[in-house]
């Protein structure tokens, strides 16, 4: 019997994750190892293209690099195929390792070679979120500390050498699936989206639409809830829309659509505030899926920070510029360069950014709603087109906390967006926090909602790339659970001691609580009717008056007094 062969990036990836137990991880080596993967995915995929450019040619890459019609193939080909261009065939990750690993400066020529070498088209995404990139790591570390204190510095070093070792072709344990497990450990500290939530949101959504033209997800975390969708769809999303609300967040989320072949040109990624209107114009989506963090006053306040709007702005002055020239015929060029268009333009951009607010329609009782730290619900279910779906993740807190009653009120009997609600298993929460997805929908034909509880009828199964020590569980629902799950929303089936279908008017009984229990019954014991229980009480409370009456004559009798 032959043991089985381990694969060579999961291999690379235990060594990856013991040589960093040996020290203390900071922040400035997390940017430091985005950067890597980055570098890595991006030098090895161009080289591998150019490789077999030449492949049946008399001469070396080297060499072609030296050729002045090899060189402009080559810088044709990147930016059409990849949208970057590596200049030099010594700037290449594993280049750089075998030449200059040994010396003293390593680390500066590490991060310096890719990120002020690495060129792009004009107006290329693909420009703007490197260089995004290569902006976090130069201000998030230090490199002389790097190079010349204590012996953080070899370890790094080590990494970086470690990380070279990777396959980015290999099927069997993923490169991407590498970088997932390393954001999933305590060397990159992002907010973890967990699997089994990616995977039955996911389910959730694809047993509803077919195809994607817009998705968006205004808690981007570590970006797997929708690598995990596009994993359903395959070429089915065409365009992707997020919120990164941290800067190490948004780094991640850039790396992890670059090497789970995203189109960075069809990706809308902004740095800013959740809760803020997403303001992407006359954008509107087909489905919006997040996991979404509990929501507490101090977060509240640090995610409503000014953000930045620069993607936005982008994405409406490129419609500008198409509709110009296009359907009015003006030319590209003047686009470009008269400065009295380009402001107009500038400006006109701006204005569409604004959009109109959902929350001047909150009237009455509802208007308490527009100070809510949930009113970004609200938002993002307008900006939903009218057949979208939104599938969150939440805190239970959201079912039955008093301060929400309102809120659940205008969500169910008001406007009749809550579609399903499903309990999660607590035992599978890595957060340690009771979690529930909701499922909303823009026009409903239904008066009812489908409560699920999956609290204790579930199975699960290992994930496939679980690695040791990364993260809680590595289990996922069956997919037997999943499809029981989708059968019972999708035909809005009652299942005895697992779902049910509830009226809306039956909500406001139970003041609008929405917690599965109130509506699911999954005791298994027998019921003892209350009556039974009075009449029991009764009987033995007459016994004991009578056991205390024979106690007191026999004191009596023997002459005792207490």
């Amino acid at each position: 019997m032959h043991r089985r062969t381990m694969p060579n990036n999961y291999r690379v990836l235990r060594n990856i994750l013991s040589k960093t137990r040996q020290i203390e991880v900071s922040q400035d080596m997390s940017y430091v190892l985005i950067y890597a993967f980055l570098y890595k995915y991006a030098s090895d995929l161009l080289k591998n293209h150019l490789s077999s450019v030449i492949e049946d040619e008399p001469i070396t890459l080297d060499e072609a690099f030296k050729n002045e019609d090899y060189r402009r193939q080559f810088r044709a080909d990147a930016f059409n195929m990849f949208g970057y261009y590596i200049p030099e065939s010594e700037l290449f990750f594993d280049e750089l390792i075998n030449e200059k690993y040994t010396e003293n400066f390593f680390i500066h020529e590490f991060i310096t070679a890719f990120s002020e070498n690495v060129k792009f088209p004009t107006d290329s995404a693909y420009e703007m979120y490197f260089k995004y990139i290569f902006r976090a790591l130069k201000r998030g570390i230090n490199v002389n500390k790097f190079e010349f204190e204590g012996e953080n510095h070899l370890v790094v070093k080590d990494l970086i050498l470690t990380i070279s070792k990777l396959d980015i072709f290999e099927r069997e344990f993923p490169f991407e699936r590498v970088f997932d497990r390393i954001c999933d450990s305590d060397l990159i500290h992002v907010e973890k989206d967990p699997e089994y939530i990616n995977s039955l949101l996911a389910a959730i959504i694809t047993s509803q639409k077919t195809h994607l033209e817009d998705i968006y997800n205004p808690f981007l975390n570590d970006a797997s809830s929708l690598i995990d969708l596009s994993h359903k769809y395959g070429e089915g999303i065409v365009h992707v829309h997020a919120k990164g609300f941290s800067q190490i967040s948004y780094c991640v989320g850039i790396v992890k659509f670059f090497i789970c072949f995203f189109d960075l040109d069809n990706v809308f990624l902004n740095y800013g505030s959740p809760f803020s209107l997403h303001n992407m114009s006359d954008t509107e989506f087909d489905v919006i899926v997040s996991r979404i963090p509990p929501i507490t006053p101090r977060r509240f306040k640090r995610f409503s920070k000014a953000q930045n709007e620069e993607i936005i702005k982008r994405k409406n002055m490129n419609k500008v510029r198409s509709v110009l020239s296009e359907s009015l015929g003006i030319d590209e060029d003047a686009l470009e360069n008269d400065p009295e268009l380009k402001n107009t333009i500038d400006n006109l951009a701006v204005k569409m950014s604004r959009g109109k607010n959902p929350a001047d329609e909150l009237t009455g009782e509802y208007e308490v709603l527009k100070n809510s730290e949930y009113l970004f619900l609200i938002n993002l279910i307008h900006s939903l087109k009218d057949d979208g779906i939104m599938a969150v993740c939440l805190s239970q807190g959201f079912l039955n906390k008093n301060s929400l009653e309102i809120l659940r009120k205008y969500l169910t009997f008001e406007k009749n967006y809550i579609d399903c609600i499903i309990s999660l298993p607590d035992e599978l929460s890595k957060s340690k926090r009771p979690e529930v997805i909701v499922v909303f929908r823009k026009n409903k034909t239904s008066d009812d909602i489908v409560f699920i509880d999956l609290s204790s009828k579930y199975n699960t199964v290992p994930s496939r790339y679980r690695v040791s020590g990364t993260f809680n569980k590595n289990l996922l629902l069956t997919r037997e659970t999943q499809d029981k799950v989708i059968c019972v929303y999708n035909k809005r089936k009652t299942v005895d001691k697992f779902s049910n279908v509830v009226p809306l008017r039956d909500l406001a009984k139970n003041e609008f609580n929405l917690s599965t229990s109130r509506y699911v019954d999954t005791f298994e014991g027998e019921f003892v009717r209350l009556e039974d229980l009075k009449n029991q009480k009764e009987q033995i409370t007459a016994r004991i008056k009578k056991l205390n009456k024979k106690i007191d004559m026999m004191m009596d009798d023997l002459g005792i007094d207490f």
